[in-house]
């Protein structure tokens, strides 16, 4: 083996060898580019689930900034809401400079169908009290507190069928058939605000004292608000806003509660009803005020 070693050496130092090395690599060669079209796809696959490790973690990493980003985007978001909610407050309490109010975030409510009910995070340790009078950030009535706990409170909505509410109806300048007011928004031309009526809310059109409606609300499942023990012989027309009248003592005078929607008449009956569209959207609650300065006549001593 050494002495074949080193003949071939020699022989390659010479250049003897080198026909048959070029010979061999021309036979060898298409086997070769053969052998290297076949292994390039798996070495394609191999350098693949390399970069595919790569790729997750660049993966990862983008889904964590996204989700960073979004976060903040839902915190600004947050932020402005909270402010806006403050400046409707606001403008509640320059509109009842006598009152005292204390702002609630909607926490949860009931979803049994069988009630109308909220929960709010204020409840004895800030000062409320079962019957307490609770609006909406605008200034129109929700509803009262029905029970009270240290730290949160259930809110009875004025949908709710044990709710009943002693109002007044306004009549407005609208002819009979008027477009129904919307929740929220007084109606065109509607007279500077009653000063029992907050700053920022729909407001109702001040009428005389002889036009006035006397009836109560009461809670419904299914048609939300109606509007009983009319006088047959009383006017009314869809459009007239309504208020509390006072009457009872459980709620104080004008707080605005809806607009009449369809009025309900049978022949010999001494009353005639209607259903009232809620000045309050009820149903997208976030934040209420609890008038916390007015004691129901339910609370106070015999």
């Amino acid at each position: 083996m050494v002495a074949i070693s080193a003949v071939s050496i020699c022989l390659s130092e010479q250049g003897t060898i080198d026909p048959l090395r070029n010979l061999s690599l021309t036979v060898t060669s298409p086997a070769q580019g053969g052998l290297r079209d076949i292994a390039s796809p798996v070495s394609d696959i191999f350098a693949g689930l390399t970069d595919r490790g790569s790729l997750a973690e660049e993966n990862e990493r983008l889904k964590a900034e996204v989700e960073e980003l979004q976060a903040q985007l839902a915190e600004q978001q947050d932020t402005r809401q909270r402010i806006q909610e403050l400046e409707d407050a606001l403008g509640v309490k320059q509109g009842r400079p006598d009152d005292t109010l204390e702002a609630a975030n909607v926490i949860a409510e009931d979803t049994s169908g069988l009630k109308r009910f909220i929960a709010i995070d204020r409840g004895e340790r800030d000062g409320l009290d079962e019957g307490m009078i609770v609006l909406s950030r605008n200034g129109s009535l929700v509803g009262t507190i029905a029970q009270i706990y240290s730290d949160f409170a259930w809110v009875r909505l004025i949908t709710d069928p044990d709710s009943a509410v002693n109002v007044q109806v306004n009549p407005s300048a609208s002819p009979e058939g008027a477009p129904v007011i919307t929740p929220e928004q007084p109606p065109v031309g509607t007279a500077t605000p009653q000063p029992s009526i907050p700053t920022g809310s729909a407001t109702p059109a001040p009428a005389p004292v002889s036009n006035l409606v006397r009836a109560v609300a009461r809670g419904e499942l299914r048609r939300g608000i109606t509007l009983d023990l009319i006088p047959s012989g009383e006017v009314i027309a869809p459009g007239d806003l309504v208020v509390t009248s006072g009457h009872g003592g459980n709620y104080p005078r004008g707080l605005f509660v809806g607009s009449v929607r369809v009025i309900q008449e049978r022949p010999q009956a001494p009353f005639k009803s209607a259903t009232i569209a809620a000045a309050a959207d009820l149903s997208g609650l976030d934040t209420v005020l609890v008038l916390t300065n007015f004691i129901p006549a339910r609370l106070t001593s015999p």
